[in-house]
């Protein structure tokens, strides 16, 4: 039961948290604002108490939020001056040169793009003080979290805690500053005794499989090096990503390692607390600077430090005082979503857990013991307290993330100690080190398998809106489950926890449905969901087929593919949903793997008879074999059966080459604005022009073109917020189509870009989000979904 005492940090703690998370997002104006409106709202509070206890306590609130406000602000104010500068090199296109640190060894990238095999990329904080933005000195004061991305020779030799000398070129300053380097100097390399156990950690789980290696490795150090991107995103969706990071779970591991046996064998007291502290510490520095560590890290410490005196202090208190430090000491680190995250659930855990459980003992006639109780209320309360912020990373959600946690969580706990076991004697006896690693290695093993089963199973991808509207549903979700629980005995409750249920659930099975209205058949455009890249079929409409000069009698529609995605299994399957046979023409708009990855699915009957290409001599490298290929130009025209199209861009590889080589923040190559955008028109007038991935400069010439309009669009980029409003005002859409992947992890469609489709009146239509687009022969501002979102 929580007592005055639990949460007497409480009320400051959240207010200066607020201010830290809003001053990160919105600038220091808007946490000013809300700081002045706290304080008045406050005034005006103490001024209607008459009781003098409440007046104290008000003030005594309000003393605590004004002191750790001088504090914060100052910390506000130096992030948004250093992203202000950075924002303004993304936008000049200046190069910069400073200083940082980095918190991880490097990385392969993540990146799909061709070459990216060779390319690699680490997370780096800023170390604050002069820097060189062009050719002007400047101050940056924040140490700011960014990403930088490199080649293999320069980013090879970076290591975790290496201090670097980076000179690159801002590509990115939304959501995180990613600098696309051109130098990297080591002023400092990394080589205490925490790297080197990392590296013998790696040595000796070589032998396993990469990904039990890698999940491993990730329960005990937070290495999750040689894991694959599917297993990262199945255990996301599985509500277990939790595992591939260190988190506050793995300190409590750490101290319990050390009290538990010093208790058993009789240890005193403050001898076994200091023990148990040196342990964190020494785990803390082996680890890294987390998130999630940190604020672990700093709420036990109080907890230690009051037992090590002989005082029992407050769990939900010690959170409070944490959060409150950091958010008052480094306002940025107190915004990012991990500590959000493992700060949510601690705090789920300490205050929901217990009322959870009690809830579940009495619905139970008291058969399910207290014990067993908790083992489902932890994480649901976790899950619960962490699905908003959740739901604002990424929009969907899973109903069977509890259900994953409560299996796995007797795997994980014994297999992250013995993992800690055989990482700390591992240097110096790897021989009995490696079959802990072996045992380790079976724990993950089955997580791994649990999180596949439940991705596998219906309900496991359930769609919400994105935004702000997607995190207030979940809120409201949430409270009516949390009332339904802790209100159980109340009919009519239950009845509004089932309806809601009823709703959540219903979208996965209707996604399994036929849609009614539209055939296999009857469509004009097609947009299938391939994740995230392209693959448009366009064709004419089944009423206009055999009636053109070129296919005399002809009874099937001619049919054009623009693009393939990036896996041949997704466009295979979407061709099969679609009755999809033959491919009269493919068009590659640019050899990006996102575009042409998905190659191999067009085999057989489903071979194209020819195949358009832009300019550049690379676009030639990934085609279909043994098929003619056209280089195309602007005004390069044909017309399949009555479907004509006409090439709009490029207009040569010099053209596009230099509209790349003007661009500050693309892809760094010529092949974006090399993308193939093709106009489809049909003989009932309607139109449509894809974009390609054509970045801002190749828009722009596009536009002094004077393109005709259309009457459909895909957007440029998946949506990108890269976008030139003018082109797109000049096209003047009715329908705009977002070919993007669900689970993509660059923020794509952008808020600024769906804002252009609604200034225009245009309808949307969105892969990520409806699955399979269909544009009906008939009725084509009309999209119908087919399938799951991709």
């Amino acid at each position: 039961m929580l007592t005055r005492a639990d949460l007497r940090t409480v009320p400051a703690a959240a207010m200066l948290w607020t201010l830290a998370v809003l001053g990160i997002a919105c600038g220091i104006r808007a946490a000013l604002l809300l700081l002045l409106a706290l304080a008045a709202l406050t005034l005006c509070i103490a001024a209607c108490l008459r009781r003098p206890g409440a007046i104290a306590a008000v003030g005594a609130h309000l003393l605590l939020i004004g002191l750790g406000a001088a504090l914060l602000v100052p910390g506000i104010d130096r992030h948004e001056t250093t992203v202000l500068a950075l924002e303004d090199a993304s936008t000049t296109g200046r190069i910069v040169e400073l200083e940082a640190v980095a918190t991880g060894d490097s990385q392969e990238s993540s990146s799909t793009f061709p070459g990216a095999e060779d390319r690699r990329q680490v997370m780096v904080r800023l170390r604050p003080g002069p820097a060189r933005i062009g050719s002007a000195a400047s101050e940056l004061p924040a140490s700011t979290r960014m990403l930088v991305t490199g080649g293999k020779d320069l980013l090879d030799p970076v290591h975790d805690h290496d201090v670097i000398r980076v000179r690159a070129r801002v590509a990115q300053t939304d959501g995180i500053v990613i600098l696309a380097a051109a130098r990297v100097e080591v002023l400092g390399a990394a080589h205490g005794p925490g790297q080197h156990v990392r590296e013998v950690a790696r040595d000796l789980t070589a032998t396993l499989p990469d990904d039990e290696a890698a999940l491993s490795r990730g329960m005990t150090t937070g290495d999750t090096r040689g894991m694959s991107t599917e297993t990262e995103e199945i255990m996301r969706r599985a509500g277990i990503s939790h595992l591939v990071a260190v988190s506050g779970a793995n300190i409590a591991l750490v101290l319990g390692a050390v009290l538990v046996p010093a208790l058993l064998l009789g240890v005193p007291r403050r001898p076994r607390i200091a023990a148990a502290a040196i342990a964190g510490a020494a785990y803390v520095a082996l680890v890294g600077d987390e998130p999630s560590v940190l604020r672990a890290a700093t709420m036990a410490a109080p907890l230690l430090a009051a037992r090590f005196m002989g005082v029992r202090a407050s769990p939900v208190a010690s959170l409070g005082a944490a959060i409150a430090l950091w958010s008052c000491l480094d306002p940025a680190t107190a915004a990012s979503a991990g500590f959000l995250l493992s700060a949510l659930a601690t705090a789920a855990i300490l205050v929901l857990a217990p009322a959870v459980a009690s809830a579940a003992v009495s619905m139970s006639g008291e058969r399910i013991r207290r014990t067993w109780a908790l083992v489902i209320a932890i994480p649901l309360a976790a899950q619960l307290a962490c699905t908003p912020v959740l739901v604002l990373l990424t929009p969907e959600v899973s109903v069977w993330a509890v259900p994953v946690n409560m299996v796995v969580a007797p795997i994980v706990g014994p297999a992250t100690v013995i993992g800690m076991i055989a990482t700390l004697i591992g240097p110096v006896a790897p021989a009995l080190a490696t079959p802990l690693w072996h045992l380790t290695a079976g724990g993950a093993r089955l997580v791994i398998l649990v999180a596949r089963t439940a991705d596998a199973l219906p309900g496991s991808r359930i769609a919400v809106p994105e935004g702000a509207w997607g995190a207030v549903l979940a809120l409201l979700a949430i409270a009516l489950v949390v009332a339904g629980v802790l209100g159980h005995r109340s009919r009519i409750l239950r009845f509004v926890l089932a309806a809601v249920l009823v709703a959540v659930l219903a979208p996965p099975l209707a996604q399994r449905l036929p849609v009614p209205g539209v055939g296999a058949d009857d469509w004009r455009v097609a947009a299938c969901a391939v994740g995230q890249g392209d693959a448009v079929l366009l064709r004419e409409r089944p009423e206009d087929a055999g009636s053109s000069e070129d296919s005399p009698g002809s009874a099937e529609p001619a049919t054009v593919l623009v693009d393939t995605g990036p896996d041949p299994d997704a466009l295979r399957s979407c061709l099969d949903r679609l009755h999809v046979t033959r491919i009269d023409l493919l068009v590659l708009t640019h050899p990006h793997a996102d575009h042409v990855g998905g190659i191999d699915a067009l085999t057989g009957e489903r071979t194209p008879s020819a195949q358009w290409v832009c300019p550049l001599p690379e676009a030639t490298a990934k085609t279909v074999p043994a098929v003619p290929i056209t280089t195309v130009t602007t005004g390069t025209a044909q017309a399949e059966g009555t479907l004509g199209l006409d090439v709009l861009w490029p207009p040569s590889a010099d053209g596009a080459r230099q509209a790349s080589h003007l661009e500050t923040g693309g892809e760094g190559d010529d092949f974006n604005d090399c993308s193939v955008v093709v106009r489809a028109t049909w003989p009932d007038g309607v139109s449509y022009v894809g974009l390609g991935d054509l970045e801002p400069v190749g828009q722009a010439r596009l536009l002094a073109a004077r393109p005709a309009p259309a009457t459909i669009v895909k957007t440029a980029h998946h949506g990108s917020k890269r976008q030139t409003t003018g082109l797109y005002d000049a096209l003047s859409p009715q329908l705009m189509l977002f070919t993007v992947g669900k689970d993509n992890t660059f923020g794509h469609p952008s808020p600024q870009t769906l804002s252009i489709a609604e200034r225009l009146g245009a309808r949307s239509a969105r892969t990520d989000v409806d699955g399979t687009v269909l544009l009906p022969a008939e009725d084509p501002l009309s999209p119908r979904a087919v399938g799951p979102a991709g």
